[in-house]
């Protein structure tokens, strides 16, 4: 009985070790607002630096692909897991400059998938505008079931806007919350109505709306 109970709690473990081994990694690039001022001419060099060495990582196919949020900032989604992934981080000269402030963070799809696109051609790639939320847990006892509602409540907003398309909901691990990209018109409205989320008005998730523009067909909507 005792070997039982034992090779029961080992198997538990293995399990939720493999539950935590999230697939892929997310980095936020949040402008670091306390950067120094540099002349134009350092800041474009540092810039230059920064899309070659996004190039030089999709090549690797260390990173899947990279995008701007309108107004400054980014994201990197990346196939390696969170220490490979800072690991070489700081080969961007933006970064190693300090001219971000860096979240890090594994992640797996709850809703929707990932495509490489480092077969494609470059010059087949073409970038557009989506929208992506962040949903951040302000409650780490709630678990995973912040996400289960994140992927309710996009299903009522596609049915509410009509031409409101969800091409991936991504699920932080350690309850870090989830981000939602979203393929829709120019609106205010999404940040009103995402805030309507059910743990979002319990005060249990915090949540904002931004444009961002990315590659199209990570997502597989090609």
């Amino acid at each position: 009985m005792k070997k039982l109970i034992i090779t029961a709690l080992l198997l538990m473990s293995v399990s939720a070790f493999a539950q935590d081994q999230a697939r892929y990694t997310f980095v936020f690039l949040n402008t670091n607002q306390d950067r120094p001022e540099l002349p134009k001419k350092e800041v474009d060099s540092l810039q230059a630096g920064h899309m070659a060495n996004i190039g030089r990582l999709v090549k690797e196919r260390k990173m899947i692909a990279a995008g701007p949020f309108d107004g400054g900032g980014g994201i990197f989604l990346f196939d390696t897991n969170v220490e490979e992934t800072k690991a070489v981080l700081n080969s961007d000269p933006a970064i190693a400059a300090g001219r971000f402030n860096l979240e890090v963070m594994a992640f797996d799809m709850a809703k929707g998938e990932i495509c490489t696109l480092w077969d494609e051609d470059e010059a087949d790639i073409g970038m557009t505008s989506y929208y992506l939320a962040r949903y951040t847990n302000n409650n780490t006892g709630f678990g995973t079931q912040t996400s289960s509602h994140t992927v309710r409540h996009m299903r009522d907003a596609e049915r509410m806007f009509k031409e409101l398309k969800v091409l991936g909901i991504l699920k932080f691990e350690a309850n870090q919350g989830q981000v939602v990209i979203f393929n829709a018109p120019e609106s205010d409205a999404y940040q009103e109505y995402f805030a309507k989320q059910k743990l979002v008005k319990k005060g249990m998730m915090d949540v904002y709306v931004k444009p961002l523009y990315f590659p199209v067909g990570v997502f597989c909507e090609n």
